[in-house]
């Protein structure tokens, strides 16, 4: 239970930097006008689901195939083949979770855009700086 639970604190600290980071840069770069509030509590709660699944799905993988890595006596020799049996099943799974942060945070962040025009074009519309033309999401 302890392993389970450090396992799910330390996924989601990495999912929810690296991911945050990831979804902000295709933020700016699509230029996409976003309701950050929503889409920050909807990707931290995702974040959360996807490294308790990582965590989970490792834990289970691990115990099911962990009994063919505890054939030797027990000894440092055995200890260090139990981590290299689970090292990579905690990676894999790892990577799987985060590739469904990734494909789940494109939908929020579908989800949290919006396509209304922003007081500042609103602004220049007034001041004649910018025309309706220019902006491909303006709505009548």
């Amino acid at each position: 239970m302890i392993f389970f639970a450090t396992m799910t604190v330390i996924w989601f600290f990495l999912y929810w930097i690296i991911g945050g980071v990831f979804f902000a840069c295709v933020a700016l770069l699509k230029l996409i006008r976003l309701r950050k509030a929503r889409f920050s509590c909807l990707f931290s709660l995702t974040a959360a689901l996807c490294a308790l699944a990582a965590a989970w799905g490792s834990t289970v993988w691990i115990e099911k195939t962990a009994g063919d890595c505890l054939t030797f006596p027990i000894d440092r020799v055995a200890i260090t083949v139990l981590f290299s049996c689970g090292g990579v099943k905690l990676v894999v799974s790892a990577i799987v979770g985060f590739i469904l942060l990734v494909v789940i945070g494109f939908g929020l962040l579908k989800f949290s855009s919006w396509k209304d025009r922003t007081w500042l074009t609103s602004f220049a519309e007034k001041l004649e700086l910018y025309s309706p033309s220019e902006d491909e999401n303006y709505k009548d």
